[in-house]
């Protein structure tokens, strides 16, 4: 029925009221399908669309709506490229339960955009295989979510140097070489543990975002419609 009903989404075939394996179609236009799914429904629906109906994964962004709705949304991005048409499912979060499952069961790659959406929001994603920190600073401090509404843009947080993230550990009988977070061969200040045997790479870890700017706080604070487009086209990676 889940797989079935899916693949009407895919195809197009979306009457009046549709409502199927807990998504409700909230608008469909000519290259994009808006839908609402119960948080504890999502990861069996990530995993159909996945696997049933090769819809690609894109990102997935959280965004405080409480002002509106009450609730925080946590929206996934998928592709349908066979049917050139996006889906975009939608989550609510409430504020008493900022948490909602995790999609990485299934796809493995919405692993860190469900870490920013913590970081920035504080909606926790149960399930997700690494919850260290990711966008924040090593300082940041615990229970201060910058995208949050009642974050003011020219706030200045204490720094908790005691936060800082702890990178893993190499498999056993591997060296480490790191790189960074200064390396002239990338576009971003980075920091890369490799884990090697020898010549073979056979692991590593990551720690980014040495050069986040508070831009999209920025622009959800005190940029006004005309001016987001205009920065916006002008940020460049280096």
């Amino acid at each position: 029925m889940v797989e079935a009903s899916l693949k009407s989404v895919a195809g197009g075939v979306l009457p009046e009221g549709y409502e199927a394996a807990g998504i409700h179609v909230d608008d469909v236009r000519a290259d994009m399908v808006f839908a609402t799914v119960p948080k504890e429904k999502l990861p069996e629906v990530a995993r159909q669309l996945h696997e049933n109906l090769n819809a690609r994964f894109i990102t997935t962004v959280g965004t405080d709506a409480r002002e509106v709705s009450g609730a925080f949304e946590v929206t996934h991005l998928f592709g349908l490229d066979k049917e050139q048409r996006f889906l975009i499912l939608r989550s609510d979060v409430s504020a008493a339960d900022p948490t909602i499952p995790s999609v990485t069961q299934s796809i493995t790659g919405a692993g860190w955009a469900e870490r920013e959406v913590r970081d920035l929001l504080g909606l926790t994603p149960v399930g997700n295989p690494d919850l260290r920190r990711l966008v924040l600073p090593d300082d940041w401090p615990d229970g201060v979510y910058p995208l949050r509404k009642e974050f003011r843009v020219d706030e200045r947080p204490p720094s908790v140097p005691a936060n800082k993230v702890k990178m893993n550990e190499p498999p056993a009988d591997a060296s480490v070489l790191p790189l960074g977070p200064f390396f002239p061969t990338l576009e971003e200040p980075v920091f890369i543990n490799l884990f090697v045997h020898g010549e073979e790479i056979v692991g590593m870890d990551y720690r980014g975002f040495y050069s986040h700017r508070g831009i999209e706080k920025l622009a959800d604070s005190d940029l006004t419609y005309q001016q987001i487009p205009h920065i916006a086209e002008r940020i460049c990676g280096i």
